[in-house]
């Protein structure tokens, strides 16, 4: 597996008790909605995938590169620009062994994106929210099939927070550790072509994220 960043501080691999935690990586039976390829020109503050009205299975999602949905939950502390990060699990099927965002999940058939946020956060981290702590900054399509990982619409979520005080309470079964990387490290790194140590994001994502970090958060770099 990858070791971490050299600039980032010792993981916190938290082994108390995670009431939320999943007992797998994930299940390749798991059910996801269907959704149409996104249409060029895309936009991730306006637009929205639009479902085919199916539903398959985890495992064929990937296995044919099918569209589908995700959450993502970044934790960000504005006050000191630092963005929590987890190193995911061997176990996962996409990825497996990289430092990735804070919290991310599918979301499942016929649920929702906030709700699936929230449960992902606690699953992930043990870390508690109610859906309108979550600042909702769109829906990135993701391409990345072919790199790894899934054909993917990715809704993204901040979730502001205290880096000196919150605590983490990892799902062992996906989250192996969390570290906190100040947001120009993690900027340099997603810019950077085939960092194995970090799970890539497409330059629209890169472009939107970073931008709403400085703009509706405040954070300097």
């Amino acid at each position: 597996c990858p070791s971490p960043p050299h600039s980032f501080p010792p993981p916190e691999v938290m082994t108390s008790r995670n009431p939320n935690a999943l007992a797998e990586a994930q299940s390749s039976s798991e059910m996801f909605d269907v959704m149409c390829p996104p249409t060029a020109g895309f936009d991730v503050y306006k637009d929205r995938p639009v479902p085919t009205g199916e539903s398959k299975t985890r495992g064929v999602v990937h296995q044919l590169k099918i569209w589908h949905r995700s959450v993502h939950v970044w934790l960000v502390d504005p006050a000191r620009s630092l963005v929590a990060m987890q190193k995911r699990s061997v176990n996962k099927d996409t990825f497996p062994g990289r430092w990735d965002i804070s919290a991310a999940g599918h979301i499942g058939s016929g649920d929702e994106s906030r709700p699936t946020a929230v449960r992902e956060l606690a699953e992930e981290l043990g870390v508690i929210c109610v859906e309108e702590d979550l600042d909702f900054l769109g829906t990135v399509p993701a391409e990345q099939a072919d790199l790894g990982g899934c054909n993917c619409f990715e809704d993204v979520y901040v979730l502001r927070c205290d880096s000196e005080s919150i605590a983490f309470a990892v799902g062992e079964a996906e989250v192996s550790a969390v570290a906190w990387m100040p947001i120009g490290e993690l900027e340099e790194k997603l810019a950077a072509a085939n960092d194995p140590t970090v799970v890539p994001r497409t330059q629209t994502y890169r472009d939107a994220f970073f931008r709403h970090l400085r703009d509706e958060h405040g954070c300097v770099w």
